[in-house]
């Protein structure tokens, strides 16, 4: 009678361990199968688990940590790359319009009557102002794709912008003899 009783106990710790084994490991899925989702997904949830168990719940607390701590260091990333943009946008801006008149006034220092060694010292300045202001165009677009994202709308006078683009193009037109 004693050896069936033995299997009886052993038989029944055994079918609680199974238990126990599954239930685990249907926690631990869910744990994984979240975790995937929370990276994946753009969200400020954590992790829950409904397991009693206090090493399933260490291990949801820490990936609840480490999930924090990832948050946190992508709101840095992106608020960093967002002033990032936003500070080269505005210096290509800032740079523009100077650059606008400076061109304009070789234009004019051009037409005076110079000497050849100044004239050739112009030409160099104006081939150089040229260059640096078509990089600054190409940055001030290039930092406009780049944030699409963010179109942030604000008034503008058309007469400045009409005004910068003729001083940008006065040499052409002056040329054309309007």
């Amino acid at each position: 009678m004693l050896p069936w009783v033995f299997t009886a106990i052993f038989a029944a710790v055994s079918i609680a361990l199974m238990a126990k084994v599954k239930m685990l490991q249907k926690n631990i899925d869910k744990i994984c199968s979240d975790f995937t989702e929370h990276l994946s997904a753009d969200t400020n949830t954590l992790i829950t688990v409904s397991c009693r168990d206090k090493h399933v719940r260490r291990l949801a607390a820490e990936i609840n940590v480490q999930l924090r701590e990832l948050r946190k260091q992508q709101i840095k990333y992106l608020s960093g790359d967002r002033e990032l943009k936003s500070a080269v946008t505005n210096i290509s801006h800032d740079l523009r319009t100077p650059l606008t008149a400076i061109c304009g006034y070789l234009d004019l220092l051009e037409r005076e009557q110079t000497d050849v060694k100044v004239a050739r010292y112009v030409s160099m300045i104006k081939n150089r102002t040229e260059a640096m202001k078509t990089m600054t165009e190409e940055l001030f677009r290039y930092s406009v794709i780049n944030s699409v994202e963010e179109i942030k709308l604000e008034q503008i006078s058309v007469t400045k912008v009409l005004e910068e683009c003729l001083a940008s193009h006065y040499a052409a037109i002056t040329q054309r003899g309007l």
